[in-house]
């Protein structure tokens, strides 16, 4: 007997968990005693996300950053919040009816204030910068802010008893109990047998899937996807070439055609102080022998590699905004097509300003209809070399990317090498595409080589080099009867030679190396090429370049 005594207890404490187990959790609770915020099926209720006044809806500048624009950007010392796009950039000062779009003044209602040293701001600014619908629902006391593109799916109530709960699980809270039969919610996400839900007056949460039908099976949460904008102003291959300007007049007569070259990029412009006044070597009547043969202009800027100054400039949203006027007002004088920034040597810690910069400077250049390019090098470990550039965002705010596939083994290199053998060459491409999108891509080739002394010490080896054009290493080549092999990893002509006990190891660029690096502009349907520099190269060069690219 009690041995059947003990089964009954068992059994009926086994049914008393098993009961507590499926038992749903009751518990009504609120999202939130004050305002809060509601984006997409998130919800923000800490450390004052939203703020209401009087009949403006103010937005926390960090949500707006993480949720909607992660361009978007704060100058603290300069109390100004700046916002980029492909057509504008806007600067509103903070507590500061006017503004600017563009460096064109205009007038703002509400400007943006600080609260708690945070940034917020207001609905009218947010509304008019991203196409947005922002509500207050008085009755949840919730501000629902939606991109307009926005496009979610629809679902309905069907059965009495249905709950929203926090999370996807029966013994979570509930955040909105009993919801009547037909009431429409937007659906976000399906996990298991729950939808992820959100009412129209901004209660956010989990519904069990047989209370409500949903109008889609598939996709559950999407947004319109826009098609990639591609640069229309040149339809064919692109093929630069860099012209090296050292300050001395061009000489126009030397000007004449170039087989396949579609564009020029003159090394006219330098900046050479933190105020921003830039070195200019520009001659209007270059770029007028150049369009009458059917070029386009594109005068390369650079930062004079000097990364203090760099620094300097950039880290202040006034000095970038100075510069830049300066830049166009320069651009538009010689009535270019485009412009070519060739910042380098830059720290690490001006990674973020340097993207921040080209933000600004795009959209006021595509409003004058000019084609903007940048030079970036390949991937390696070199902070100021190659991780200061944010590849990806920079090829996301220009219109081209041109990789500098050269000096592999650089002037000052421990070893002798080539300058830019094949296999690097793919290698850097296989690279950056992982970050640039190959539309935007443009391969830069060089047109030299280096000439290594290799010495003997008491130490080892002592290496140096000097950089020869293609005309200047023939000579050489030649005048030392070395001897040429081709080697396949390098994709290049190799020598060598002993003069006076030292070692010459040459590694050649010519029509052969050239047109099969240029291949690769095809094989990963790149946009073009860009050769550093003119006057280095050999007269047979172009035509390889050319029919490599499948140019006329």
């Amino acid at each position: 007997m009690k041995k059947i005594i003990i089964i009954i207890m068992i059994l009926i404490a086994f049914i008393s968990i098993y009961w507590y187990i499926q038992k749903p959790n009751e518990e009504v609770i609120s999202i939130s005693d004050e305002v809060y915020l509601v984006i997409g099926d998130s919800v923000f209720n800490e450390n004052r996300p939203v703020i209401k006044e009087d009949k403006a809806i103010y937005i926390s500048f960090d949500i707006i950053k993480e949720k909607l624009d992660q361009a978007l950007y704060y100058d603290f010392k300069e109390d100004m919040v700046i916002f980029t796009n492909k057509d504008k950039v806007i600067r509103y000062r903070i507590d500061d009816n006017k503004a600017t779009v563009n460096n064109k003044d205009f007038y703002v209602n509400t400007p943006i204030k600080i609260i708690d040293e945070v940034p917020y701001i207001p609905d009218e600014i947010l509304i008019n910068n991203y196409d947005m619908d922002i509500n207050y629902i008085e009755d949840t006391n919730a501000v629902i802010a939606d991109k307009r593109d926005s496009n979610y799916v629809g679902g309905e109530i069907i059965l009495e008893g249905a709950d929203i709960r926090i999370n996807h699980d029966r013994k979570s809270p509930i955040v909105l109990k009993d919801i009547p039969v037909e009431t429409p919610v937007l659906v976000f996400e399906e996990l298991n047998d729950w939808y992820k839900v959100r009412t129209y007056d901004g209660i956010v949460g989990y519904i069990e899937k047989k209370y409500m039908k949903i109008a889609l099976t598939k996709d559950i949460y999407k947004v319109e996807i826009k098609p990639i904008e591609k640069n229309t102003e040149i339809n064919e291959k692109i093929n630069l070439t860099w012209d090296y300007i050292n300050g001395k007049p061009a000489d126009l007569d030397s000007i004449s055609y170039i087989y396949g070259l579609n564009v020029v990029s003159p090394t006219w412009f330098s900046i050479i102080d933190k105020e921003g006044n830039i070195l200019d070597k520009g001659s209007i009547e270059y770029v007028e022998k150049y369009k009458s043969l059917g070029y386009e202009v594109w005068p390369l800027i650079n930062n004079d590699f000097n990364p203090d100054l760099t620094h300097e400039i950039l880290s202040s949203s006034k000095s970038r905004e100075k510069l830049i006027k300066e830049i166009v007002d320069i651009y538009e004088n010689y009535n270019v097509d485009g412009m070519n920034i060739d910042f380098e040597n830059i720290y690490l810690k001006d990674k973020y300003l340097l993207t921040q910069f080209i933000r600004e400077l795009y959209p006021i250049f595509k409003e004058k209809e000019m084609t903007v390019s940048m030079d970036v090098t390949p991937i390696s470990v070199s902070e100021n070399w190659s991780l200061s550039f944010d590849r990806k965002s920079l090829s996301e705010i220009v219109d081209y990317i041109m990789l500098m596939t050269y000096d592999q083994h650089w002037a000052g290199s421990p070893v002798a090498g080539s300058v830019a053998e094949y296999s690097w060459v793919e290698e850097s491409i296989a690279n950056v595409l992982e970050e640039i999108p190959s539309e935007k891509l443009v391969l830069g080739i060089p047109f030299y080589t280096r000439l290594w002394k290799v010495e003997k010490t008491d130490g080892g080896e002592e290496v140096s080099s000097q950089a020869l054009s293609m005309e200047s290493a023939n000579k050489f080549i030649k005048d030392n009867n070395i001897k040429l092999e081709w080697n396949e990893e390098s994709g290049q002509y190799y020598g060598e030679t002993v003069i006076d006990g030292i070692n010459y190891k040459i590694w050649v660029e010519d029509a052969r190396s050239l047109q099969l690096k240029s291949s690769l502009v095809n094989k990963y349907d790149l946009a073009g090429i860009a050769s550093w520099r003119k006057g280095f190269e050999t007269e047979e060069i172009w035509p390889a370049i050319s029919n490599a690219i499948k140019l006329n």
